[in-house]
């Protein structure tokens, strides 16, 4: 790992930490102060050890991007603009749309190779089975929010299955932290609709920034071994 990208890694798990403490001590400034630095470093440090020289690496750069515009837009949700503006529905669509960069980059590295699903496609069912089960829990509380939801949902199933295909493709460990990586991002995204839509949980906010954390800190690193 290279000096530069070590500093900068080193201001992500600073301001990991201390999001992660505005979560535990309820300090609002502390959150407004450190989410805007969570996915900035993810995607400078990508910028300056990639270059940014292939498609592979603009699209990983363009989901790290979009998950960075989605935090800007949830952390507004409790704000005083909050009631006026969707913000939850904005950051759920710069989300939507940082996972649809994921899955293009995880298909354009598989190119032309046949992956693990597809050999084997009733791999998907445990992929499947979380949705619907995920989508039952969730449903009765969606409200207008239905086809909006069960989209986002399907999308992010995609994305962590389209990891998956990869598994024999690239080398390990970069394949176990992708698959980690994106069961996390799955993982949290789940949380977040669990809590506002079924059931709020004491810890919600640790819990759903925890695995939100790193599983963008795996993806980048599973990414780096893809490249190889």
């Amino acid at each position: 790992m290279q000096t530069k990208e070590k500093t900068i890694l080193l201001v992500f798990a600073i301001a990991s930490i201390g999001n992660l403490a505005s979560t535990l001590l309820d300090a609002s400034m502390l959150n407004y102060l450190t989410k805007p630095l969570l996915l900035l470093p993810l995607l400078v440090a990508w910028q300056s050890t990639t270059l940014l020289k292939t498609r592979f690496d603009r699209l990983i750069a363009g989901a790290f991007l979009f998950s960075w515009f989605g935090d800007l837009l949830l952390m507004m949700v409790s704000s005083a603009w909050g009631q006026k503006v969707p913000f939850f529905i904005l950051g759920l669509g710069c989300f939507l749309v940082a996972h649809l960069f994921f899955i293009a980059a995880f298909w354009h590295c598989k190119g032309k190779r046949t992956g693990l699903i597809q050999q084997k496609p009733w791999l998907l069912v445990p992929f499947l089975l979380f949705w619907g089960i995920l989508m039952y829990i969730l449903w009765p509380g969606l409200g207008d929010l239905r086809i909006p939801v069960t989209a986002y949902s399907l999308v992010i199933i995609v994305m962590t299955a389209s990891a998956h295909n990869l598994w024999p493709l690239i080398t390990k460990p970069y394949r176990t932290y992708l698959s980690i990586g994106t069961i996390l991002f799955v993982l949290s995204d789940s949380l977040i609709a669990v809590n506002k839509f079924a059931s709020s949980f004491p810890g919600a906010s640790f819990a759903i920034m925890l695995t939100y954390i790193v599983a963008q800190y795996l993806i980048y690193w599973g990414a780096k071994g893809m490249r190889n």
